[in-house]
């Protein structure tokens, strides 16, 4: 399902899924998400509904998406021959992965600094909560490992 999260390239300063994905990737993946599965015409004139983009750009962007594995498609050989696109992925499973490989890479390069940050700004105050949570981050920092 991940293929390695390779694509996923955090950055902070932007809003939502463009925090990980080109602006119209994170458009088309939400158009995919709400339409459940469909060819480059169907994507294309759901997205433009919201913005304006020529269709080859979608098919573009939908096999960038493909190799990312973000989407799955088959080619369908009825009436023409033509890719129908789905998501690979739920949109709650996207964002699973990308925290996942987000607190990876956090733990990886800042170790102890992450876990003490993640654990005195959680608002928790109960200690045997809070020994939990450093149980699992551990787990996660050594899966990072």
């Amino acid at each position: 399902m991940e293929k390695g999260a390779d694509w996923i390239d955090f950055q902070p300063h932007k809003q939502d899924l463009t925090k990980v994905l080109g602006d119209l990737e994170a458009d088309i993946m939400k158009s995919i998400w709400e339409l459940q599965s469909g060819n480059v015409k169907q994507i294309h004139e759901h997205l433009n509904k919201e913005r304006k983009a020529a269709i080859t750009t979608v098919a573009t962007v939908l096999d960038r998406l493909y190799g990312k594995g973000l989407v799955e498609r088959e080619l369908v050989k009825e009436k023409g021959i033509r890719y129908e696109y789905k998501p690979a992925m739920t949109r709650i499973q996207f964002e699973t992965t990308v925290v996942r490989n987000i607190f990876k890479g956090l733990f990886e390069s800042f170790g102890e600094s992450a876990i003490n940050y993640l654990i005195e700004n959680t608002g928790i105050q109960d200690q045997e909560t809070i020994e939990e949570l450093k149980r699992n981050i551990e787990k996660l920092k050594e899966e990072a490992e």
